[in-house]
Parts: structure tokens; sequence; C-alpha cells
């Protein structure tokens, strides 16, 4: 027999077998013990945490076997101060037990922001600048000046703005422009079409201020608004149209397609 013969054969055979035995016995029980270790296949879902104290949070989370932390804070005046308005993960999510939720809760007051110095700026270059430092436009107003268009001053509740002034992030800022020589006629901007906060910036940069926005039947929330689109101006626009600067441009949105279907065949017609 051959094994009688090389009995170093069984010898090795043998150990073979054992340290494949061993092997496949280690390797099962890892496994097991890393399935048990990550839980895995248990997932829970994320709940709402909206609107929320952060003591709310909390206490939600233990029971979730969750954990919250707050990341961010911004300054919602519609919502209550110190609740939550945003979260990561979002609602409906599957995580894993001890996952990290970060929260973003609303300040109980505005960000203050230093203003900037822009008297004897340009228009264009103010209205960057407002709006990279979170203020909102209000309304352009003219005075008697050599300087068409030179930003004189910028006025808050009815006040001059002096530079180095703390003012709450999202305060309305009215820009006072010099009315330069002549008439002051600028082009009437085309705004049918365009979604709302297109067809507002539009204005603000062509030198004339937002009349009243007219919603129809479609546009019934603050989300509305956001989709909904310009269906009619007035002044109406038409080509070679000019108006005097700083006028008012009324505004009528709506969110039915059937309109804007009826408006591209008028314009194709036309």
């Amino acid at each position: 027999m051959i094994f009688k013969k090389h009995p170093r054969i069984i010898f090795y055979l043998l150990n073979f077998i054992v340290a494949f035995v061993i092997l496949i016995v280690a390797g099962l029980y890892t496994l097991k013990r890393l399935k048990t270790y990550t839980d895995h296949g248990h997932f829970i879902v994320v709940p709402l945490f909206k609107d929320l104290t952060i003591a709310e949070a909390e206490a939600l989370a233990v029971q979730q076997d969750l954990r919250i932390v707050v990341t961010d804070s911004i300054y919602d005046d519609r919502a209550q101060p110190g609740t939550v308005q945003e979260q990561y993960p979002l609602t409906g999510s599957s995580v894993k037990s001890q996952r990290l939720i970060h929260l973003i809760v609303n300040a109980s007051a505005p960000e203050k922001v230093t203003f900037p110095q822009l008297t004897n700026s340009s228009y264009r270059q103010t209205l960057q600048t407002l709006e990279a430092k979170g203020f909102t436009i209000g309304r352009i107003e003219y005075e008697p000046s050599e300087f068409k268009n030179l930003v004189l001053k910028l006025k808050h509740r009815e006040k001059e703005i002096a530079s180095g002034t703390r003012l709450s992030k999202g305060a309305t800022v009215d820009i006072v422009l010099g009315s330069g020589n002549g008439d002051n006629l600028i082009p009437l901007p085309r705004l049918n079409g365009l979604v709302l906060n297109k067809a507002l910036f539009r204005i603000k940069e062509s030198y004339l201020n937002v009349g009243e926005i007219v919603p129809d039947e479609s546009v019934q929330t603050r989300a509305d608004r956001l989709t909904a689109r310009v269906y009619r101006q007035e002044p109406a626009y038409y080509e070679e149209a000019y108006v005097r600067a700083g006028g008012e441009v009324t505004l009528y949105i709506t969110r039915d397609k059937k309109i804007f279907q009826s408006l591209d065949s008028l314009f194709v017609t036309y």
C-alpha cells in the first residue's frame, strides 16, 4: 500500500484536512459574529424631526435608537425659534441603529451682516454685492444727478444706511440712483413665459420695480409660486417698447400649461 510505504503522505494529508476544517469553522464563526455586530438586514426608517424642539428631537432619536447633532442654523420668521427645519438623512431613509442625524434649527434672531460701502458704485455691482450678502433688493428710486444710474445712497425703512452698519440678513434695501440728464428711458424687458423668480430678477436688473403680482386659481400656495410662470405683464411687451426707469411692472402668473400652449401658438402666428 502506498500509505504504508509513505507515512509522511498520511501525515501531511491529515494536517491539510484538519487545517481545512479549522479554516471553514473559523470563517463561519467570523461571518456570524460580523453579521451580529453590523446588525445585518435590520434597518431603521428615519422619522420626521421638522418643527420639533431639540429636547423633543433627542427624545425621538433615543426612542428610535438614533443619535442627533445640530450642525447649523437658519432664520425663518414663519417658524418657531429653536425648532428643527432641515435634517439629513431625510425622512424615510433607511439607516443602521445609532446613525447620527444632522439637524438644522431655526435661530431665535436673524444673523447680523456688516453693510458694505456701495455709494458711488455701479448699479449692477451693487445688486450682486447685496444679494451675495443675503439682503433683499427693495425699490429703485431716482434723484437728480448728472451721473446716470450711479448709486447715490441705500436705504432701509426710509433711513439711509451708513457703511459698517449691522443689519439683519434678509433685510430689504432700497437703492437710490442718479437720474442723469434726459428722460432716462429704458427698453421694456419681455417677461412672458419666465418663472416668477427669474422675472423678478429681470425686472430689477432692468432698472424697474416690481408692481403687483397677480396669481390665478392654479397658484394657491407658496410652493406653487416657485414654479409659477408669467403669462401676462403690464406694461405689455412689444419690440422697441421703452419705459421710464424706476417704473413698475405688474405680473400675472399661472401654473396652467394650457395657457402657455395658447400663448406659444399666438407668438408663432404673430
